[in-house]
């Protein structure tokens, strides 16, 4: 069994994600034996500098692979990148074995991807999928886990099963108008979420369990773990924001 971390989303929490996460790695000897593969199909805009971790002479280039190469470059760590969006769950079944240990990491803004994420996440006998979304100050990250088919914690349908009834065009088929069409989300909120994303995949590299909710809110630096408390009323059910 190997270990897989697979990022969907490399735009305003998942750039700043996956910049510290090769940090993470770089200090430890094992990063050798993980596979990282980084999944965007978006391309960086001048408006995306705001709140996302790029520079203006990445203007033009593909979100996944501008943080490969930065991955590289920085810390020597290889990632693999597919400038696609995910439409299908088949479209994640391909990218890793039937007995790997996956990490699913969803920094998105769509449902569609979500359903699919979900499906995949399903599917599988060892997953851990993590899925953040925020408004601009406050928003939740949601931690499933499943174990030798036996799902230990929810997933972020699970909380919000109203993902699942969804209707949106697949990433792919959206013109670039739409595409440019999103919530605002304040900066420090997508490091926030990014930073609890963080904090769990130290616990999963070091094999601890990991699962539950955590709720936040950016500028009160407020976060609590919801997790075996009462439902949460969190802005994923009717939030698509990243």
């Amino acid at each position: 069994m190997g270990n897989k971390i697979i990022v969907v989303g490399c735009g305003g929490t998942g750039s700043h994600y996956i910049k510290e996460l090769g940090r993470l790695l770089y200090g430890m000897a094992s990063r050798r034996s993980i596979g990282l593969i980084l999944i965007d199909g978006d391309y960086v805009e001048e408006k995306n500098l705001v709140r996302q971790a790029f520079l203006p002479q990445d203007i033009g280039g593909n979100k996944a692979q501008i943080m490969a190469e930065i991955l590289a470059q920085a810390y020597g760590i290889e990632a693999e990148f597919y400038d696609k969006y995910i439409d299908t769950p088949s479209d994640l079944s391909r990218l890793v074995n039937d007995d790997d240990m996956v990490l699913l990491v969803g920094c998105v803004d769509n449902h569609q991807c979500r359903q699919s994420m979900h499906q995949f996440y399903q599917s599988r006998q060892h997953c851990i999928y993590m899925d953040s979304a925020n408004e601009y100050s406050v928003g939740e990250v949601v931690v499933g886990s499943k174990i030798s088919g036996m799902e230990m914690y929810k997933d972020r349908c699970g909380y919000f099963p109203d993902i699942l009834e969804a209707r949106e065009p697949r990433r792919s088929e959206e013109s670039c108008e739409i595409l440019n069409v999103s919530e605002p989300q304040h900066m420090l909120t997508n490091q926030l979420a990014a930073w609890i994303l963080l904090v769990n995949t130290m616990k999963f590299l070091q094999e601890e369990w990991i699962g539950g909710i955590y709720l936040f809110d950016a500028f009160k630096c407020y976060c609590m773990d919801r997790t075996n408390k009462e439902e949460p009323h969190g802005v994923g059910g009717d939030s698509t924001a990243e």
